[in-house]
């Protein structure tokens, strides 16, 4: 979207032909597949707001005071409008719900630079009645067949699991701003940023595991090393787990290329199992992401399990249409992820079938 003073002026007629496009490929799709379209509200109660988005979107929430109905926020986020609809109509799914949206959210920019306000996406939510895995391995391969659906090129697909790398932040005595400094060199996958991290903090166990599983995803071989470690931390089950889900998106999806990130550590404090984000060539930025959020909706009063993911529609519009990785500014950019160091994702990825 052309942007006016951080503003969105919105999309002229060929860049919303495009965009409307993309939509209807997704929705179609994904009714196909047994999902049903639903509209989440725009306005949402904060409270729920903030329950029910990652930690990292706080600060971009869009507060509104409101006299006689209390504090609102514009929806920054599909997927605890979503919680909030399901929340309110559903005391006990008698199956899973398989939902499925799109539109615009609405974010605070950062700073010069930043994302914001409206970014245009589209996604999928599967919730079941408990807590746990199940349903996973569908919306995995829904989201794989997504990308495909989208001809995009050589899109990557990385999984992650919250249970193999959370416990080990967890466990790392720093203060808080070494730990946010963590975070972000486990995301730029930098072993030099984790190294002077380790020597003004002092490294530990948990930090010299992830400086071992920060680069081993496309290496099998080097995790499985790794045994005895692992499964002295509890975290074996959960890397056969990744590698069983990879095998499924190998028989599912065999022309998407797949990597497995031991150190996924993107919202850590939100998701609570897998976790999976989809990059193409020339982009900075995932053009997919999601994973499994079973802290969402006991939050508000509903004891279920939730599995999902959004896509940057602007960003696959931009894919499809060839252009340069920072985009024309008639594309909304981001889906509010750091951009993907490009060394780390533009060569072959080994697969790990």
């Amino acid at each position: 979207m052309i942007a006016a003073r951080g503003m969105s002026a919105g999309l002229w007629m060929e860049p919303t032909r495009r965009l409307r496009e993309v939509e209807r490929a997704l929705l179609r799709f994904w009714g196909e597949g047994g999902y049903s379209e639903v509209v989440p509200p725009l306005l949402v109660p904060e409270a729920a707001a903030r329950r029910g988005s990652p930690e990292a979107l706080d600060a971009r929430i869009l507060s509104i005071r409101s006299e006689g109905v209390g504090d609102l926020a514009l929806r920054a986020d599909f997927t605890s409008g979503v919680a909030w609809m399901v929340s309110r109509r559903v005391e006990r799914p008698e199956g899973p719900l398989r939902l499925c949206y799109s539109g615009p959210v609405v974010r605070r920019p950062l700073g010069e630079g930043s994302v914001g306000f409206e970014i245009l996406q589209a996604g999928c939510e599967r919730v079941s009645g408990s807590p746990g895995p199940e349903g996973d391995g569908e919306v995995l391969v829904l989201a794989a067949e997504s990308l495909l659906t989208l001809e995009l090129k050589a899109p990557v697909l990385e999984l992650g699991h919250w249970r193999l790398v959370g416990p080990l932040l967890d466990a790392i005595p720093w203060p808080p701003e070494g730990r946010e400094a963590l975070v972000r060199a486990l995301n730029r996958k930098s072993r030099k940023a984790l190294a002077e991290l380790e020597d003004r903090y002092g490294g530990a166990a948990e930090t010299r595991m992830l400086g071992r599983l920060l680069h081993a995803g496309h290496r099998p071989s080097d995790v499985e090393a790794l045994r005895s470690d692992l499964s002295a931390l509890g975290a074996w089950e959960v890397w056969e787990e990744m590698r069983e889900r990879a095998r499924e998106l190998a028989t599912a999806a065999p022309e998407l290329r797949l990597r497995l990130d031991p150190v996924d550590v993107r919202h850590w404090d939100y998701y609570t199992g897998l976790t999976f984000k989809a990059f193409c060539k020339g982009h900075p930025y995932a053009l997919l992401s999601g994973g499994r959020y079973d802290g969402l909706y006991p939050s508000l009063g509903r004891p279920f399990g939730a599995v999902g993911f959004a896509l940057d529609v602007g960003g696959v519009c931009a894919v499809r249409e060839k252009a340069p990785p920072n985009r024309p500014a008639d594309w909304p950019a981001g889906t509010g992820e750091e951009p993907r160091p490009t060394a780390e994702w533009r060569g072959p990825c080994p697969g790990s079938r």
